[in-house]
């Protein structure tokens, strides 16, 4: 929940709310911690994105973070294959003709995925999901995660 702050600009009381981003300067300038992921180092990063993505896998969960234009946002999400609907089918595009970087004129852009991710390599603070509520893909940035629930059943 964004706080409300009064401004005085030329002797005028001013309300206003402030952004994600001005929250986060303030919040450095005050030396007040931030969130765990925030906080932690690049290992401790590491293995709470691999955890988060572990429970997306088997599972669906509910993210809560602070998106782009600062509101507090609630996903029910999952990377389960079973959870997922299909997709219909794309209408495929035409291979261009042009080489791009000289890497398809060698045989070296292709259908293959790991050499398409060599050459465009997957964000690591962005996590992309499928909204199950919205029924589309969606993303949210880690650093602005404020809390994973998952329902997990040892049946």
């Amino acid at each position: 929940m964004k706080k409300k702050r009064l401004l005085t600009y030329k002797g005028e009381l001013m309300e206003t709310q402030l952004s994600w981003e001005q929250q986060e300067v303030f919040r450095l300038l005050k030396a007040q911690p931030g969130t765990t992921y925030q906080e932690s180092g690049e290992t401790g990063r590491h293995i709470f994105r691999e955890w988060v993505r572990k429970l997306l896998e088997v599972s669906e969960i509910t993210v809560t973070f602070v998106k782009a234009d600062g509101c507090l946002r609630d996903m029910r999400c999952t990377l389960d294959i079973d959870r997922i609907p299909p997709q219909p089918p794309r209408a495929e595009k035409p291979a261009k003709e042009a080489p791009v970087d000289g890497l398809r004129q060698h045989g070296f852009l292709g259908e293959d995925r790991e050499i398409a991710a060599l050459i465009k390599p997957e964000e690591n603070h962005t996590q992309k999901v499928f909204d199950l509520d919205a029924g589309a893909w969606r993303s949210f940035r880690y650093d602005r995660l404020k809390k994973v629930t998952a329902t997990m059943s040892f049946e």
